[in-house]
């Protein structure tokens, strides 16, 4: 971390030197000064108060009702390298929105602003430093433009501060104290429907027979084996998508869930954008995600499919889409699945009261795609294949920690034949792969042969 730490405290060095005598320019991660328009620049909404004080009442209710994971690993997971140049900044701002409208709404606020990481994926967090007089600088984090994305982002910066080593709180005793204090929120007023529409314009995606979303390189990988040519690859900040234009006859579409891009809430907006960009297509729709388990650690490292959705915030009661789930008979287990809106939701109290319900498995994308689907005039038409791999436990009991949210990616790494097999069986239940191209069914080591 101290090197990290270091390299940080260079790039802040070199912005410093470098932006002697430039005036108030603002800069590309490339170095290309951005030359944008001064008229109709985008502007940001201003919703500090009400997501800081959202993910207030999250953490104290996480804290008070039992935390279910390591809160230091969750704070630390993104920002604890650079925790120094976020305690000593002016402020920390967050920016819910594409990168390049960020960049021209910051216009002349700073003399510089450099990137803190370079190579980042842009469908993460991207962090950067604005210059400002005097030797400050303000902190800017640019992420998605989705309500979940800034809160997530938020309640991780509060544990950063409040999980700071101690000589960072002993300099900056007031900073990690009230940290919020310093935090400034602000969302693009641009839906997230409008990014995907010109990210499929852009790239010629129209029409897709079938649509995959999530686990899109174990989709690839199975369709390589079967002697597919490579898609085409396009990602940028609101998507990651694989794009076949015939797989036996059909176009088909792969979306990663990977980094936010369609993180909670933004994944309505994609089944939206979807139809909009299939007007004469009937699009087959799978679902494979990752989800933890409702008290229910021998679910962990199995693949079970949906039969009931809810919206598990009890603020805004328990709205419930019954799934008409072609994926139900391809698996051994079934479940009753609940959408959350952050991981900080899922206390111990909150799963005692969710049991209740006989939730078993929770996530946070496939409830706002079927939302979606049943909200649309095409729902009826579309097929849904939906399962989820579940990767960790939320234990009604505090003392169990046995299957933490830490060790989700082992569980992952663990499966991926176990997730191929059922990829290979919902191909060939959608016809996207003939009979004669399907491969036998391969054991997975701890599981064993999937079902069906």
């Amino acid at each position: 971390m101290k090197r990290k730490l270091a390299n940080a405290f260079a790039i802040l060095a070199l912005g410093l030197t470098l932006s002697c005598g430039l005036g108030r320019a603002v800069f590309e991660p490339n170095g290309k000064e951005i030359k944008s328009p001064e008229t109709q620049q985008p502007l940001f909404e201003d919703q500090t108060p009400d997501i800081v004080a959202h993910a207030q009442r999250l953490i104290e209710k996480n804290e008070r009702e039992g935390a279910v994971f390591d809160q230091k690993w969750y704070g630390f997971r993104r920002f604890g390298d650079y925790q120094e140049l976020f305690l000593a900044a002016e402020r920390v701002l967050f920016y819910g929105g594409l990168e390049a409208d960020v960049h021209t709404h910051i216009r002349g606020q700073y003399r510089f602003v450099t990137p803190l990481a370079e190579n980042r994926d842009p469908g993460e967090v991207r962090l950067f430093l604005g210059r400002l007089d005097g030797d400050k600088w303000d902190c800017i984090v640019i992420g998605q433009n989705g309500r979940e994305v800034a809160l997530k982002t938020v309640i991780r910066l509060l544990y950063m501060a409040k999980f700071a080593d101690d000589e960072a709180k002993r300099t900056h005793r007031l900073r990690s104290r009230r940290f919020k204090n310093w935090l400034k929120v602000y969302m693009s007023p641009v839906a997230p429907r409008t990014e995907y529409l010109a990210f499929f314009k852009k790239h010629g995606i129209r029409n897709p027979d079938v649509v995959m979303i999530g686990f899109m390189g174990d989709a690839s990988l199975v369709l390589a084996e079967m002697g597919f040519p490579r898609p085409e690859t396009f990602s940028d900040e609101s998507l990651r998508a694989l794009w076949y234009p015939n797989v036996n006859g059909k176009k088909m579409l792969l979306i990663s869930i990977n980094g936010n891009r369609i993180f909670s809430s933004r994944s309505r907006d994609l089944m939206e954008a979807i139809y909009d960009s299939a007007p004469d297509s009937r699009p087959l729709v799978t679902f494979f995600g990752s989800a933890g388990a409702i008290d229910a650690p021998d679910l962990v490292g199995n693949i079970v499919a949906p039969t009931r959705l809810m919206n598990a915030d009890p603020r805004e009661g328990d709205l419930v889409h019954l799934v008409r789930n072609r994926a139900v008979d391809l698996v051994r287990l079934k479940s009753t699945h609940a959408s959350v809106e952050s991981v900080v939701v899922e206390t111990t109290e909150w799963v005692k009261h969710i049991k209740k319900q006989r939730v078993n498995t929770v996530d946070q994308e496939l409830y706002h795609i079927i939302d979606a689907i049943h909200g649309s005039r095409r729902g009826a038409e579309t097929d849904i294949y939906a399962a989820v791999l579940v990767t960790d436990n939320v234990a009604a009991d505090v003392s169990d920690n046995d299957v933490t949210l830490e060790a989700a990616e082992e569980t992952i790494a663990d499966t991926t034949k176990l997730r191929q097999n059922f990829l290979l069986t919902v191909f060939k239940r959608q016809g996207i792969l003939q009979d004669s191209e399907v491969v036998p069914s391969r054991e997975h080591p701890s599981t064993g042969t999937l079902d069906g």
